[in-house]
């Protein structure tokens, strides 16, 4: 929020307009994530924490999966209050202006203190509404994606589709903010772009269970004698390439474990439920999909028997 609001003192060069701008900011990201929490806490889902300093940002414990309602509940407030600002103007074309990226800040000026300030409340809860309909995390309508796309793949392979798509989607819009001279588009991309970095390196960095568990493993047992020798003289720099696609080798391995433990146990919830269905209704009742999977394991069960 701090670099928003030099950005805003540049480009309006108005004290009067950078205080009121910074300070509607300010409050429309409060109500956005009180929104977030109070519709969390009414559904009894797990409350996150969230922490905000006036200009200077906001940090909390990023949720691993929310609820699409929660997700959209900060940017449908948002919308509210832009679009409550915005019937309080009455020309079309200010409206128009305000929502034209190059003209926006041309259209902010006024001598009346009130319409200043509603012009502002339009501007600032439009672009954040807008920016939250972004596909990629930390973003709302990322976390919808992520709720979409966790009910038909892994988590593993959820995340893996969500970095990329934000990553391209960042770039993109960086390329795109260059092009077309938009400095918001280039600096929301830049801070998307950097998001999705940090949450690159921290995903594919071995976790501490990793190093532990390899540090055993070395430990253990070791195929060759002779190189074990050379480790306790010193080490070479050709075992550090080594190492490197060793972790890699070991976190595609792992990430595929945990798919594979992720579709058992998504087939075994849908075996119970085949079943109980099967018990209460019938064979008649059970739609092609669930035959064949009761297909499946059963020729599953009479191959591991033989």
């Amino acid at each position: 929020m701090l670099i928003v609001v030099l950005a805003v003192v540049w480009r309006v060069q108005t004290f009067t307009t950078s205080v009121l701008f910074a300070a509607v900011l300010f409050l429309s990201v409060c109500v956005h994530e009180i929104t977030h929490l109070w519709l969390t806490h009414r559904m009894k889902l797990r409350c996150p924490e969230r922490i905000l300093w006036p200009f200077g940002g906001l940090f909390g414990e990023s949720p691993r999966r929310t609820n699409p309602l929660v997700s959209l509940a900060g940017p449908a407030v948002n919308l509210i209050l832009a679009v409550t600002a915005v019937s309080q103007l009455d020309s079309r074309a200010e409206i128009l202006t305000l929502l034209n990226p190059t003209t926006c800040w041309q259209g902010l000026p006024s001598d009346s203190m009130i319409i200043l300030l509603l012009r502002i409340i339009f501007l600032v809860n439009t672009v954040i509404a807008c920016a939250n309909l972004i596909p990629a995390r930390p973003l709302a309508a990322g976390y919808v994606l992520q709720s979409f796309l966790s009910r038909r793949f892994s988590e593993t392979e959820s995340r893996d589709i969500l970095l990329r798509s934000g990553l391209v989607l960042s770039i993109f819009g960086l390329l795109a903010g260059f092009v077309f001279d938009l400095s918001g588009l280039a600096a929301l991309s830049a801070f998307l772009l950097l998001l999705h970095i940090q949450e690159a390196v921290q995903w594919f960095q071995p976790s501490e269970s990793d190093r532990a568990l390899n540090e055993y493993d070395h430990a253990d047992s070791d195929p060759d004698p002779g190189r074990a020798e050379a480790d306790e003289s010193g080490t070479d720099d050709d075992d550090i390439p080594s190492s490197v696609i060793d972790r890699w080798k070991n976190r595609l391995e792992s990430e595929r474990d945990l798919r594979e433990r992720e579709l058992e146990q998504r087939e075994h919830d849908e075996l119970d439920r085949v079943l109980e269905k099967l018990h209460t209704q019938g064979r008649g009742a059970l739609s092609i999909a669930e035959l064949h999977l009761l297909n499946r394991v059963s020729a599953r069960l009479r191959q591991k028997n033989h």
